[in-house]
């Protein structure tokens, strides 16, 4: 059934997203029909049947989604019975749109997004938490007097531009922070450059970043030392990235729905133990990101931190006070600016670590002798 969202640009602004990029994928008619035999009909303990599940990204294939890409190369994922047909929509909006018209089974999308859409009727779990830290940090140059949030009264704050869904939580931050967004703080549109940004701040035309972590290793690598005043907070730690499957699919795959979640908890644990393994396989993924293999090697090293376990062997657990925090935020309406989230969502429908102790039920040190034996 085809539910009615809100348009594309009405989500992105609405949801706080990312501007991401990347092509919509074509319409899908859904798995074959010679494979919808479902997991619960086979033999305790039987391999699962292969059956192709279409998984959305919403942007490029890279690094940044590097347990997918992995587990695929690996063949995790087959051995879990998944035959993957991994796209790229147009930003986590488009990725909403697709599993709500039933053109995928299967997406990672912002936190941010996951809960919009859920409050305007698309149903799904999110059952596996991609990302561990906040996609977006204020940051300052190493040395800088700023060091929390209220500290930027009166100073100017760079961001890629002025129409970014993270601007709004940003405001809602500073608002908290005991500062009006409107009269306290200069945003300044630096566009989408990463080198530019790195020279604003050293040259004091900006005494801030809002930044994501994939565009701080940029940053960094143009000679920038940053000081997180945003990241130490508890009450600025919120949901950041996760992956859903619809309601049905949850229901009735839930086999290979851990067998997702488990593939890329594996290709994570092989990333951890073998680095180098990691990005050998990456490189045939997205050759474009390893021109330099210094920035590979540290793009990649900050990958393994944002989604490392909150807890040993717990790979995919969701903060649930995070989501908590994050629906307060869209919730309230930051000075001048609309609320982000008309209606409120119970977070215990939508997120779910029930999963969580199957998704991590694999030999452990089977997969790390194989990153340590791994020959590109």
């Amino acid at each position: 059934m085809h539910r009615r969202l809100p348009t594309v640009s009405t989500i992105v602004a609405l949801a706080l997203a990312l501007t991401a990029y990347g092509t919509a994928p074509a319409a899908a008619d859904g798995p074959p029909k010679s494979a919808v035999i479902t997991a619960q009909a086979q033999p305790a303990g039987a391999p699962p049947p292969l059956k192709k599940f279409r998984v959305l990204l919403p942007f490029r294939m890279g690094i940044t989604f590097f347990p997918i890409s992995v587990a695929n190369e690996l063949g995790y994922l087959k051995d879990e019975g998944i035959d993957l047909d991994l796209q790229v929509a147009n930003g986590s909006s488009a990725v909403v749109q697709q599993l709500a018209a039933g053109n995928a089974q299967m997406g990672v999308i912002l936190a941010p997004n996951t809960l919009l859409g859920f409050s305007e009727g698309v149903k799904y779990k999110a059952f596996y938490d991609f990302l561990t830290l906040n996609t977006f940090d204020v940051k300052v140059i190493e040395g800088s007097p700023i060091n929390r949030l209220a500290d930027l009264k009166g100073k100017s704050v760079g961001t890629i531009d002025l129409t970014r869904g993270d601007l709004p939580l940003l405001r809602a931050q500073l608002q908290r922070a005991g500062l009006s967004p409107q009269r306290d703080v200069n945003f300044v549109a630096l566009g989408p450059t990463m080198s530019v940004h790195a020279q604003a701040l050293k040259e004091g035309r900006v005494h801030a970043l809002n930044i994501s972590w994939n565009n701080t290793v940029s940053v960094e690598a143009a000679g920038i030392r940053f000081k997180c005043i945003s990241c130490d907070s508890q009450d600025l730690q919120l949901a950041s990235e996760t992956t859903v499957a619809p309601d049905a699919i949850f229901e009735r795959d839930r086999r290979y729905v851990i067998g997702l979640g488990r593939a890329m908890a594996k290709a994570t644990l092989f990333a951890e133990t073998n680095p180098d393994a990691a990005i050998a396989i990456m490189k045939k993924v997205a050759p474009q990101e390893h021109t330099d293999p210094a920035f590979t090697k540290t793009f990649f090293a900050a990958a393994l931190v944002i989604m490392k376990p909150r807890q040993p062997g717990k790979y995919g657990l969701h903060d649930i006070g995070g989501w908590e925090r994050l629906q307060e935020f869209m919730a309230t309406p930051a000075e001048g600016q609309p609320t982000g989230l008309r209606t409120k969502v119970d977070v215990k429908r939508l997120v779910t670590n029930e999963l969580v102790e199957e998704m991590n039920r694999f030999d452990a040190e089977a997969v790390r002798k194989q990153a340590r034996a791994y020959r590109p």
